[in-house]
């Protein structure tokens, strides 16, 4: 029994090492906050130290004869590793238990000490507890002494609570329960789809933020050297899109290898992944993650009776670091072969270099993986897995990321990325390497043409390019100076000179992949799929346009300018919008309706575009010198006067806009928020739905870009009331 009696307790204190200054100041904050609000939430990059953080406040709580929950959502792992004094290999709290599927308690006797808690009798007590056992069957009892006892309940991951049975049973809580969330990714969903822990409650709110860049640039984590390797393979033909674009609709794409040629790509592409590994590790026993992607359908010619094969890719990967497959073994008309049994183990019993890990595996045998896996001296050196270890894994001496899967979800993204910034003085890790394979997307606009517009599917088919992915993930702090210093660095690498060295003898081993710089913001590849979409525009005839117009003025507000280079980039494309406003007016095939705002559309879009660029020289400009701000403002079109650059912003909306003052935005706006309520818009009739998107929805892109000119207008974007229908218009993240 995990529970430890008086004695014991009296016996024993729990020892913490102590924070540094910049935690203390945080810490003593969190408590400050909570003197006066029930529910907050600190959002900290991965390996920053928020558990840690934590057990401080726990401490705290526990010395003063509180109850404390530490609640996650189903990460047994993590649950653990924080229950357990590793050192003492003993419970950190004397006083405490553990509530998981995996750990069995005495619930008769752990509902006795709750209930004396309750009545003022017992000690400070700490239950670490999953959502999923106090939610089970047989936890009807202790759920209810927790939802009546509980003072502090620190919910770890509570991204994973949005909307879900876990927000319920936060919302169950009293108003004696102070609630402390913590997360590295505030949101949760798809591109065009996002739910915010604010949405948890009305009263959630951010207490404390650090973003990856700062943490990096303060060397509280590892220095990130991001390499992008474009395979040159369509993602048409690599990935299954059965569906069209809805297959976006999902945080993951799944491989297709249904057939001999799909199967064959899918090794070429995986391939890939080795070769670049061989070129640019330097250290081959360095420890490497690979996340795989996921295939839906058979793989054809493996699985006995053609079943399927429970995380195929992942084995695959394996098999291909370990040299069992290769690119070079598929002959051209031959079927591929493939080993019949994916195997983790050499003949005399130890584990390969490169083995897959997945949920099928025993308990025994996942734990005993790992374990060598941590070990920086012995095999495997290659992890590969699908789902697993996206999340909770904590291991400093990782050193490699490898991604063989594209997401939709900027929070696994980010959660990936996570894996390797973690600070290893055990390992002597200099910085974090991550590689990605890319593939074009060039198709999907071929292939979808104006489908694109449907359903916010631009966002979501240019999130698979990872340069614009990495944008978002930058896109908060200060992610330029960590790259001036070289704490941050982003390259491609051109994989000629690897294709020609491929095969056997001394031009193999000694062939290099050539890097090549990658910039941020990615202003030419935005512009470049913004003209996509203004080509399908100009050949449209639609009416009123409505639905391009809110796709072009979405993608407008993507846009930064942090150069000379990129203001060019925008006023080329700026007089591209200009010019195709000039043709409509006088394009005589359009239709009556489609004449009279054709033209409109373009003009809004042309100063919005503008508009945006004046925000990026205003707010995020501090690194750019006045000579070149004022060269940027003279690219653009106006006058080079940086005094007057709210003057110049307030023209752009007076010009583009239907509301020329920010006054106007204000009124058109807090009408907008008072519509877009759930329980407003499900009323709204056809007619008046269609108003809403017509005549307000352009007023949130204007608006957006002068929150911080009015008050007014940062309070209602703010608004935890303001439904998710217009966030996720002017979703930033």
């Amino acid at each position: 029994m995990t529970i430890s009696n008086e004695a014991v307790a009296d016996m024993e204190t729990v020892e913490l090492e102590p924070l540094r200054e910049d935690k203390k100041k945080i810490f003593e904050d969190i408590l400050k906050y909570f003197e006066t609000h029930q529910r907050g939430y600190i959002k900290v990059p991965t390996g920053w130290g928020k558990t840690f953080l934590s057990k401080h406040i726990m401490k705290k709580y526990y010395d003063d004869g509180k109850l404390v929950l530490f609640l996650v959502s189903k990460n047994n792992p993590l649950l653990s590793q924080t229950y357990y004094d590793r050192k003492k290999n003993q419970p950190l709290f004397p006083n405490s238990a553990l509530l998981s599927s995996e750990h069995k308690e005495d619930r008769k006797e752990l509902a006795k000490t709750l209930k004396a808690l309750g009545k003022g009798k017992g000690k400070g007590f700490v239950l670490f507890a999953s959502l999923q056992t106090v939610l089970g069957k047989q936890g009807a009892e202790i759920k209810n002494l927790i939802l009546e006892h509980t003072d502090l309940a620190i919910v770890d991951e509570i991204h994973n609570f949005i909307n879900n049975r876990g927000n319920d049973f936060l919302n169950e809580l009293g108003e004696r329960t102070k609630i402390l969330g913590m997360t590295a990714t505030p949101f949760q969903g798809v591109v065009g789809n996002v739910k915010f822990v604010d949405e948890i409650a009305g009263d959630m709110r951010e207490v404390y933020a650090k973003t990856l860049p700062e943490c990096i640039l303060d060397e509280e984590l590892a220095p990130l050297k991001y390499t992008i390797a474009e395979s040159s393979e369509d993602i048409f033909e690599i990935f299954d899109f059965e569906k069209g674009l809805d297959e976006l609709d999902k945080q993951d794409l799944f491989l297709d290898c249904s057939t001999a040629d799909k199967l064959k790509k899918v090794v070429r592409r995986t391939q890939l992944a080795k070769d670049v590994y061989d070129s640019m590790v330097k250290r081959k026993n360095a420890k490497t993650l690979v996340f795989c992607a996921p295939v839906r359908k058979r793989v054809y010619g493996a699985g006995a009776d053609r079943e399927e094969i429970n995380a195929f890719h992942a084995k695959l990967t394996a098999s291909v670091f370990n040299g069992e497959i290769s690119a070079s073994k598929l002959g051209k008309d031959s079927d591929p072969v493939l080993p019949l049994d994916f195997d983790n183990y050499t003949p005399d019993g130890k584990f390969r270099d490169a083995a897959f890990i997945t949920s099928e595996l025993p308990k025994d045998e996942q734990s005993a993986l790992l374990a060598a896996f941590r070990d920086t001296k012995k095999p495997p050196y290659v992890l590969c897995t699908v789902g697993m270890l996206i999340e909770g894994f904590d291991f400093p001496g990782l050193e490699t990321l490898i991604l063989l899967r594209p997401t939709l979800s900027m929070r696994l993204f980010e959660q990936q990325v996570g894996r390797v910034t973690r600070l290893s003085p055990v390992s002597g890790k200099g910085k974090g390497h991550i590689f990605e394979i890319s593939d074009s997307i060039d198709s999907l606009y071929q292939r979808f043409g104006e489908g694109v517009f449907n359903g916010e599917k631009v966002d979501q088919v240019q999130m698979l390019q990872p340069e614009i992915r990495l944008e978002e993930l930058f896109s908060e702090g200060d992610a330029a100076l960590a790259i001036e210093e070289g704490k941050i660095e982003i390259s491609k690498v051109d994989l000629s000179n690897l294709k020609k060295g491929r095969g056997k003898g001394r031009g193999r081993k000694n062939a290099q992949a050539v890097e090549v710089p990658v910039r941020l913001p990615p202003t030419a590849l935005r512009a470049k799929y913004f003209s996509r979409l203004l080509a399908i525009t100009e050949e449209k005839d639609v009416g009123a346009f409505e639905r391009e117009k809110r796709e072009l003025m979405r993608g407008a507000l993507r846009f930064r300018v942090r150069e000379l280079r990129d203001a060019e980039e925008l006023s080329t494309l700026c007089d591209q919008v200009n010019k195709l406003k000039r043709e409509a007016y006088e394009d005589r095939r359009l239709g009556d309706v489609s004449r009279q705002h054709k033209p409109k559309v373009f003009g809004e879009v042309e100063w919005l575009l503008k508009l945006q660029a004046l925000n990026s020289l205003k707010y995020a400009g501090d690194r750019i010198s006045m000579p070149e701000k004022n060269k940027i403002l003279k690219t653009l079109g106006f006058e080079p006067d940086m005094r007057k650059i709210d003057s110049h912003r307030l023209k752009c909306l007076k010009i583009g806009s239907a509301q020329k003052t920010i006054p106007d935005l204000v009124k058109v706006l807090g009408f907008v928020s008072r519509l877009s309520s759930s329980e407003t818009y499900q009323f709204l009739d056809k007619k008046k739905k269609d108003q809403w998107k017509r005549e307000f929805l352009p007023a949130v892109y204007w608006g957006f870009c002068f929150i911080d000119a009015s008050p007014e207008l940062k309070e209602l974007f703010e608004s935890t009331e303001w439904d998710r229908r217009v966030k996720n218009i002017i979703r930033q993240k």
